[in-house]
């Protein structure tokens, strides 16, 4: 089930422009089995990710083979189901910073409840999809 999505946009100049820090959280925060077996680990910036704080996500993307997936082109969407928004920021990976490691920047939160994020991947395996429901 896909929800309605309702973001305000920002500028792809300023999410170049945030600063990156690469001390990102030691163990994955999220773990995402994808639909064709591959994972998706998700490292956040701030630990423990928290209200209304603009932040990035390094995301770990292994192959079912458990090899790193290289060359996707990954894209997220979400919002708060039960309340039947969309997120308050337009995150977008930026760039493969390494191989299978992706920089997706202007996530934010920004008020506390369940949330749900459906992230789309396109690789050389084929597309593939994961679903990623917490509460904050």
């Amino acid at each position: 089930m896909i929800y309605r999505i309702r973001a305000a946009v920002v500028p792809l100049a300023i999410l170049f422009m945030l600063p990156v820090s690469q001390l990102w959280a030691q163990e994955a925060n999220f773990r995402i089995q994808t639909s064709k077996g591959s994972t998706l680990e998700v490292f956040t910036q701030l630990d423990p990710v928290v209200i209304n704080r603009i932040h990035s996500w390094e995301l770990v993307l292994i192959g079912a083979d458990n090899s790193p997936l290289t060359g996707a082109e990954i894209s997220v969407i979400g919002g708060m189901p039960d309340h039947d928004h969309g997120l308050p920021t337009l995150p977008i990976v930026t760039r493969e910073t390494s191989p299978g490691h992706y920089l997706l920047q202007g996530v934010r939160f920004h008020m506390p409840g369940r949330w749900q994020l459906t992230v789309t991947i396109s690789s050389p395996q084929g597309d593939e999809t994961g679903l990623l429901d917490f509460e904050l």
